[in-house]
């Protein structure tokens, strides 16, 4: 069941509109970057995390801006948010891409999936094409015009 969510948020953008948040593991994370058929932007947050909350705005704008490109914006926040506090947070600030929720409880089970270089802190960001054999992990807060320069270079 949750393959078929996470195929239908990339099949039919409409199911990400409903601002629901998925629940995934950590394998499902690495399907998730092994997307063939688009350019995809993994934006990693939490509701907590002060400068996830400040770039996040650059990141729904562009969404807007770069249709072609999947964003998809994964929760690292602990348990106890899920769902109802990541669901209100992306409800108030109207995030339409998909939003996912990594139900890990160890941190080094999926940081080297993610990047080998990745010390573990947020926000951070992976911006893959497969097509193009393009992928770059930035760890930290990027400004809104880093994100476009980065989003330019991935499609």
């Amino acid at each position: 069941m949750k393959k078929l969510s996470i195929i239908l948020l990339f099949c039919f953008p409409a199911f990400s509109q409903a601002q629901e948040v998925t629940r995934i593991k950590a394998a499902e994370l690495e399907q998730l970057m092994q997307h063939p058929d688009s350019a995809i932007v993994i934006n990693l947050w939490a509701t907590w995390c002060g400068p996830c909350v400040k770039e996040m705005p650059y990141f729904v704008k562009q969404a807007q801006k770069f249709p072609q490109v999947k964003f998809i914006f994964l929760s690292l926040d602990m348990k106890d948010a899920y769902p109802e506090q990541i669901t209100k947070f992306i409800r108030k600030r109207k995030i339409r891409s998909a939003v996912v929720w990594l139900d890990e409880p160890n941190a080094n089970k999926y940081a080297n999936k993610i990047d080998p270089r990745w010390e573990g802190s947020i926000p951070a960001t992976i911006f893959i094409n497969s097509k193009k054999g393009y992928r770059k992990f930035v760890e930290g807060m990027m400004t809104e015009k880093e994100l476009i320069e980065e989003l330019e270079r991935l499609n």
